[in-house]
């Protein structure tokens, strides 16, 4: 609504070309007791400044509860201005440039819409819209270990290209998908020159069906001794804020384990453990897996494989790692921890065929510096052909 409450006050047009802009304004008047409705019809044809809306008369409130704008002009665009003035003071309510056949609405809850000549309604332009980008996905990936288990398409060829956790040693390092140095071969997703990105869709497909997980990588390590199985002591920096929330605390957080080497040890593992302190600051956590499939280290684990824990019950994410305790020798191989941010999955039932999902408004947000991953809880073990597409909208 737009109210008119004294006799000097109006509503008034701009037109900053000559053409045939036709307005229609719908209002009621109220007195205090009574209420009158009042409408006014207006045709420009020239580069002027029309009083659309009347003052209303003495006592009396007008409440404006619709305009609409059209430029009826078979060929002239036309820059038209909203204005309203109490008498004294001017000030701009809204501004379009009107295509022929074109209008702009303003209804009584109090928005502006802008539709072409098809009636069909301009999405929002400027610092307040999306400015969307579309990031491909490509992997050549190897064969997953057992069907159930997570397989991690890191290590592989394709695009982006291979992304390593590198030799931070037990401590690691927090990581920066922005930096090439350290953490090329994440999915590419350049921080925002203005507002924030989100991932609003995913399109993917593969030559095998499996489920999909992508997730944003905050920090990682090397150098655990997969023959050790006591506790082995770990210091992480402070996350970088990319979790859930935007800050440090990691909010929304898990615990994963990467095989960057296949092993050998000759049984299911269900004993490992972490202690960490949650996201709310409790230390003396214990992450753990479980005797199901998917949820431990499988039997000869091979290259990508990946375990993700099950956090202490009531907690929602982690903050930091303490140590990890293997209980187990994984005999041979390399292993990588890390923290991660789960942040969208899909799946794909028919091989070859494309899976499409959008995700609720705004969408996912990605927060600069994100480290993307992708990976998958395979359907088989068959070596498998990845491709996707990923949008992410800046807002």
């Amino acid at each position: 609504m737009l109210i008119l409450s004294s006799t000097s006050d109006i509503v008034r047009v701009i037109t900053a070309q000559a053409s045939q802009i036709e307005v229609h304004a719908s209002y009621a008047d109220w007195n205090g007791t009574t209420v009158t409705p009042g409408r006014t019809n207006t045709i420009i044809t020239t580069a002027t400044t029309t009083t659309v809306v009347a003052s209303p008369g003495s006592g009396v409130q007008r409440n404006v509860r619709h305009l609409n704008i059209t430029n009826d002009h078979a060929s002239a665009s036309c820059v038209v201005s909203v204005e309203h003035s109490d008498g004294t003071t001017i000030v701009e309510l809204m501004s379009f440039t009107l295509l022929p056949g074109e209008n702009m609405i303003f209804g009584e809850e109090g928005r502006w819409a802008h539709r072409d000549a098809n009636g069909a309604e301009y999405p929002p332009a400027g610092k307040g819209a999306y400015d969307g980008r579309s990031v491909g996905f490509m992997k050549s990936g190897t064969a997953a270990d057992a069907i159930g288990y997570w397989y991690c398409t890191s290590k592989d060829a394709g695009f982006p290209g291979a992304w390593s956790p590198g030799t931070p040693g037990v401590n690691g390092r927090v990581t920066d998908g922005t930096v090439i140095a350290t953490d090329a071969g994440c999915v590419p997703i350049k921080n925002p020159a203005v507002g924030a990105n989100y991932l609003t869709e995913l399109l993917m497909g593969s030559s095998v069906p499996h489920y999909n997980l992508f997730f944003d990588v905050l920090w990682v390590n090397s150098g655990l001794v997969v023959t050790t199985t006591t506790a082995q002591s770990i210091t992480t920096p402070t996350l970088p804020a990319r979790d859930v929330n935007g800050t440090t605390n990691g909010e929304g957080c898990m615990i994963g384990l990467l095989f960057t080497a296949a092993a050998t040890n000759a049984a299911l593992i269900t004993n490992t453990t972490v202690s960490y302190t949650n996201s709310a600051g409790v230390a003396g956590r214990t992450a753990t897996l479980q005797n199901l499939v998917g949820a431990c280290i499988p039997a000869t684990p091979v290259i990508g494989t990946l375990v993700w824990f099950s956090l202490q019950a009531g907690d929602t994410g982690v903050r930091s790692i303490e140590n990890i305790t293997l209980n187990t020798s994984l005999v041979t191989g390399s292993i990588s921890l890390f923290i991660a941010r789960d942040v969208a999955s899909i799946g794909n039932s028919i091989a070859y065929i494309p899976s499409s999902r959008k995700l609720a408004d705004p969408g996912v947000r990605l927060y600069n510096g994100t480290c993307l991953l992708h990976c998958v809880q395979a359907s088989a073990t068959t070596v498998t052909f990845f491709n996707g597409e990923l949008t992410v909208q800046e807002k």
